[in-house]
């Protein structure tokens, strides 16, 4: 059996991604224990046996079929209640474009359970996470980290489909500040700006950009640079300098200094590793 690490090194600021994921089958006395939580987002669904995780001091069960997804900052516990316990884990930061769809019962509490169901139509999901992993297990390259994260994109999205259409609904003044984002992450726009595009004040805008799209404006925008970032280094010859100025970075080291301390390793290193 694979030695687990009992929680992750992630820094508090990264891109947008998989960072790891695996599929356990684990008997007691396995548990987990992160009494601070995590700064990512984890997904475990339940393929036999029983789990259970532990919230504000409630035990909630994960049977077989069931999805559980822990948000950041959530303290949580978690491990085998039965003889055995079966998962497929992923901890992951969402792509901010997903903003607009991704919104699930119990998201607003940071914790969402749904439980299992029988229609064909749901083998979709285990299929979808199953991709996921084998892909992951190549992730050191560009293509097979993006069909990974594509994988889990659609996880979600069926997850999602299940849901009520009103639990979908995003804030339309938010939609047009992500769209924004999008169009201008070259540019620097500021909060007031941002402010009165979207008719509301600094504050209540800060509020609930963080509330419906789970981080913060400046690390979504942040997330949106580098990741452009990271594309024009794998599909175009364009020196660093050139795209540091193209995603709107004061110069090229600065853009340096970003991307390493969000990927582990420096623009020139990544263009590399990923051509090869």
């Amino acid at each position: 059996m694979a030695k687990k690490p009992t929680d992750y090194a992630i820094e508090e600021f990264r891109p947008y991604g998989i960072l790891v994921s695996g599929h356990y089958t684990e008997q007691s006395p396995y548990y987990i224990h992160r009494p601070s939580g995590s700064i990512d987002w984890l997904l475990m669904y339940t393929h036999s046996g029983s789990g259970e995780i532990v919230i504000n001091q409630k035990t909630m069960k994960c049977h077989e079929g069931e999805v559980v997804i822990l948000l950041p900052g959530i303290p949580h516990h978690y491990g085998v209640s039965s003889e055995e316990w079966s998962f497929t884990w992923v901890h992951f930061i969402p792509n901010p474009e997903w903003s607009s769809w991704l919104r699930l019962p119990g998201q607003a509490g940071r914790f969402v359970h749904l439980p299992a169901h029988s229609s064909p139509k749901d083998q979709a999901f285990p299929e979808a996470m199953g991709r996921m992993l084998y892909y992951g297990e190549h992730s050191g390259r560009e293509l097979s980290r993006r069909l990974a994260l594509n994988a889990l994109e659609q996880a979600l999205l069926l997850l999602c489909a299940d849901c009520s259409e009103e639990q979908h609904q995003m804030d339309p003044r938010i939609i047009e500040v992500m769209e924004y984002l999008r169009q201008s992450f070259r540019e620097k726009p500021t909060l007031e700006e941002l402010a009165r595009i979207s008719c509301l004040s600094r504050s209540r805008l800060s509020h609930l950009f963080k509330e419906q799209v789970g981080d913060t404006i400046g690390n979504t925008l942040s997330k949106l640079r580098l990741e452009k970032a990271a594309e024009l280094l794998l599909y175009t010859k364009r020196q660093v300098s050139e795209i540091s100025e193209d995603v709107g970075y004061e110069s090229s080291d600065h853009l340096t200094r970003m991307f390493r301390s969000h990927f582990g390793i420096t623009p020139v290193k990544y263009r590399q590793q990923n051509r090869n």
